[in-house]
């Protein structure tokens, strides 16, 4: 049985974001797949068909709310060679309250 190398997850932008903020996770391919999944641990899984040879699959929350705060991984499923890849390494996306600042320089 082939070793099918896992994918890795970047999350744009990187650093915290503010509730309502769009938040875009990005699950970089080591080959072509047919599904992807991405999981949040301990919360909901999100899947979706790729439909186009694309390196890259994104998952977007265009309305960030606080249930969106954790840790994510993605996977992805081949179809030729049939199999499950390995879960990628962990990001964590955290939401934070939005700081004002003053008119220090």
């Amino acid at each position: 049985m082939a070793v099918i190398l896992g994918p890795s997850l970047s999350l744009h932008p990187s650093q915290g974001v503010s509730p309502r903020d769009t938040v875009t996770l990005r699950c970089h391919l080591p080959r072509l797949a047919a599904w992807v999944w991405l999981y949040q641990e301990g919360g909901r899984t999100h899947n979706k068909y790729k439909d186009k040879e694309l390196d890259a699959v994104e998952f977007s929350f265009m309305t960030t709310s606080w249930e969106h705060a954790g840790t994510y991984r993605c996977q992805y499923h081949l179809s030729d060679p049939l199999g499950t890849s390995e879960k990628s390494d962990p990001v964590e996306l955290v939401v934070t309250v939005t700081a004002h600042h003053g008119g220090t320089a």
